[in-house]
């Protein structure tokens, strides 16, 4: 139970912080391939001005480091469930 729930902790809030990554990701090269600049402020491509670039991490630090803390208590989980299991 703790190894399932470990592996789990470990995997899905990254992807879930992938996914919301790489939605955004889609957006601005479908912009930059339009030819436009996106605002990453705005979340919407510009054609006549220069957007402004904001990292993700900047835009979402609560998603960022949720995920990223969560994975690493899958991480300990995981761990604690395959030395319990060995035991």
């Amino acid at each position: 139970m703790l190894l399932k729930l470990g592996l789990s902790l470990l995997v899905l809030p990254l992807l879930i912080l992938m996914g919301a990554w790489g939605i955004e990701y889609a957006e601005v090269s479908s912009c930059i391939y339009e030819g436009g600049s996106y605002d990453y402020l705005l979340g919407e491509c510009l054609i006549n001005q220069q957007g402004i670039f904001v990292p993700f991490a900047e835009r979402h630090p609560l998603l960022v480091s949720t995920s990223l803390w969560a994975s690493c208590a899958g991480l300990v989980f995981t761990l604690v469930g395959l030395y319990k299991s060995r035991g």
